[in-house]
């Protein structure tokens, strides 16, 4: 048996709560990459129950404990799901980004990204290319902003950044490695917008804003194959806010202008 499991047959459960946790052992592979939703309909039950079953684990939701069935899985080295699953797999793990999306968070980092404040876009080797995305984009919208895509250079551009400057980080393992640079930019308090696919990283604390995606933290042969699916999805979800946010900017000056 799983930890996950151990520890819930240790827990005062409800009768429904115990039938869930008994559907969960038994289609451990169905359930890790389950739609809260289809899983309802098939136990009868409501989204409710299944959440508060989910934090009695002392987990956030449902979302939070398929992330922690898909990880004791993984380290015990049993199958999730067959070859031709591939495609209900990926699909899964994309809505399960779209259900975990923070839409406060996404707007106040859309508000930050059209401040005209100083911008600074950080990203390197895959998570590079999220970065790059929305440097380029945001500079197409007229919103400029400097992409930094070598660790030694975040270093020394922190020390000059200004007091109002915002820091763009996407590091999808979360690399300890930065945690000298998010220090420093938490004492002068300035804004940083963290990106990363690790839950419990030690740089979430020292962010002024955390999204954290579900994406699958992969090596092959020591080099990091991590798809960064759940980084363009939030990319796009903010271009598509900036690019809303210029339009009613642009509207609001034509009809003072008309006034």
């Amino acid at each position: 048996m799983i930890p996950l499991f151990e520890h819930a047959r240790q827990l005062e459960l409800t009768v429904t709560e115990r039938e869930l946790l008994d559907y969960f052992e038994k289609n451990m592979a169905a359930a890790a990459y389950m739609n809260l939703q289809d899983l309802c309909r098939t136990l009868y039950t409501s989204s409710a129950t299944v959440v508060r079953f989910c934090q009695k684990l002392g987990l956030g939701g449902f979302n939070d404990f398929k992330y922690q069935l898909r990880r004791e899985l993984d380290r015990t080295g049993k199958t999730l799901f067959q070859s031709g699953d591939n495609v209900r797999h990926s699909l899964a793990l994309f809505q399960d980004n779209l259900d975990s999306i923070d839409r406060e968070k996404t707007w106040q980092i859309a508000q930050l990204l059209t401040s005209k404040r100083s911008l600074y876009i950080y990203g390197t080797n895959l998570s590079s290319l999220p970065a790059k995305y929305l440097q380029v984009v945001l500079s197409t919208l007229d919103f400029p902003s400097v992409l930094v895509e070598w660790a030694p250079l975040l270093n020394r551009l922190t020390d000059s950044m200004g007091d109002d400057a915002v820091l763009v980080m996407f590091t999808a393992h979360g690399d300890e490695r930065y945690l000298p640079v998010l220090k420093q930019t938490w004492e002068r308090k300035l804004t940083t917008v963290l990106f990363t696919s690790e839950p419990k990283s030690l740089l979430i604390p020292y962010s002024t804003i955390c999204i954290c995606t579900n994406d699958a933290q992969k090596e092959y042969n020591y080099i990091d194959v991590n798809a960064r699916i759940g980084f363009f999805t939030i990319t796009q979800i903010l271009i598509e806010l900036v690019a809303h946010i210029k339009g009613v900017r642009e509207a609001e000056e034509e009809d003072g202008g008309n006034a």
